[in-house]
């Protein structure tokens, strides 16, 4: 009786003790995709099987959205959950001596001092590691990750790009020493995937053009196939060490990619939905029920309260995101609120100073306000062509290419959002 009663309590405390374990956590990071890109999101011919399928067993969030639609500022908000004039990285590069490190400094610093994903991670015991890219220096003293491909200076060096497009080895080297020290992990995967230079695996190029692409299309469409092979090598990887059970994977991509595809030109660096929509993914067995959610907003400021909620870490009062497995919180939302910024930066204590458009995306509405680029800008690179009408209205369900302003025929919704907006931030002309 006794033997049975303390066998009992043993497995109780046991049992607790393992739901009490932190999940493992993988962020997968895909680099200038457009939001269609996927064959799980309707492209007719681009495959991503291994993606399709990690979206089956997902929580999916079809209307994810980016709070600016450049690399480097979108993803320090998903290392933050801060907006960009908040963590102040706007852009890509500051304006003068592009390339030049010293001159990147200043920003930096200021970087350095929000709190982040990495570091909040490793206050309770995981091992974290930065793969490919990074625009801020030294992911470990920067950003708190305890292991890294090196020091980046820009958005990586030679060896971190090499992810996905040329080895895997770090992150299964990376996985194994978690697991040897029994503890639990945080992998970035960011690859410079499928960004240009779209250099595909000529089996992938020749595949797209015998499906009828041209030729430069065909290079996109084969990255996006070569992207989502490391995904499922990754995947597979987690699974043969017994890992899937014990993991939530994340998904989005940083901004969106491409020229044929919208009515706009090119869509990076712009507020357009081609340019700032992206499917979030959350992954977690036995956690997290799979369904397509094609209605409720998701965003990328919204990846650090998830996981740290998941991992049952306390979320930073400044944090201005929602935990996306909180079904209540995403039901609740009603607005997201996005900034575009020319992609080099001005001024390291006015973020404002490099802005080009704020918009407020609801169900069913987007209003964006234009503003004039700063005179150092007006020529500069990835310059986005200003509409002629500076506010602009869309119903995003009946006109999801965003091809008919409706501001003019409805003053009083212009008025209730842009009222919105500005509360939410109103910066100096």
């Amino acid at each position: 009786m006794i033997q049975a009663l303390l066998f009992a309590i043993f497995v109780g405390v046991f049992s607790c003790f393992a739901e009490e374990t932190p999940p493992n956590v993988v962020l997968i990071i895909s680099d200038d995709q457009g939001y269609a890109d996927y064959h799980f999101m309707g492209h007719e011919m681009i495959k991503t099987p291994q993606i399709d399928k990690l979206a089956s067993q997902s929580l999916v969030y079809e209307r994810g959205y980016v709070t600016t639609a450049v690399c480097a500022p979108s993803l320090a908000t998903i290392l933050t959950g801060l907006s960009p004039h908040r963590h102040g990285w706007t852009g890509n590069d500051p304006v003068k001596d592009v390339g030049d490190w010293s001159t990147r400094q200043s920003w930096v610093d200021r970087f350095a001092g929000n709190p982040q994903l990495p570091q909040l991670l490793a206050e309770r015991g995981y091992l974290s590691l930065h793969t490919g890219k990074y625009w801020q220096g030294d992911p470990k003293s920067v950003s708190g990750f305890t292991d890294s491909m090196g020091e980046t200076n820009r958005h990586g060096s030679e060896y971190s790009l090499g992810i996905g497009r040329e080895t895997m080895q770090p992150i299964w080297d990376f996985i194994q020493k978690a697991q040897d020290q029994r503890k639990p992990f945080m992998v970035w995967y960011a690859p410079f995937m499928p960004h240009d230079p779209h250099t595909p695996p000529e089996r992938l190029e020749q595949k797209y053009i015998g499906m009828g692409a041209d030729q430069p299309a065909a290079k996109y469409y084969g990255m996006c196939e070569w992207f989502d092979e490391t995904c499922g090598e990754l995947l597979d990887h987690l699974e043969d060490k017994g890992l899937t059970e014990k993991t939530i994977i994340v998904t989005i991509c940083d901004n969106g990619y491409g020229a044929r595809m919208g009515s706009r030109g090119n869509v990076k660096a712009s507020p357009y939905e081609l340019g700032v929509r992206t499917p979030i993914m959350v992954k977690w067995p036995g956690k997290v029920a799979p369904k397509m959610d094609k209605e409720n907003l998701a965003s990328n400021l919204d990846i650090l309260p998830t996981v740290l909620a998941a991992c049952g870490i306390e979320i930073p009062d400044v944090a201005e995101g929602i935990n996306l497995l909180d079904h209540d919180a995403v039901a609740k939302r009603r607005h997201l609120f996005l900034e575009n910024y020319t992609v080099d930066m001005i001024a390291v204590d006015n973020p404002g100073a490099a802005l080009r458009a704020r918009s407020i995306v609801s169900n069913v509405w987007k209003l964006t306000i234009w503003r004039e680029p700063h005179h150092l800008l007006k020529t500069h690179r990835w310059q986005i062509e200003i509409p002629e009408q500076k506010v602009e209205l869309f119903d995003l369900q009946a006109d999801p290419l965003e091809g008919r302003n409706l501001a003019e025929q409805n003053p009083e919704t212009v008025e209730e959002l842009q009222r919105k907006l500005d509360a939410w931030w109103n910066p100096v002309p």
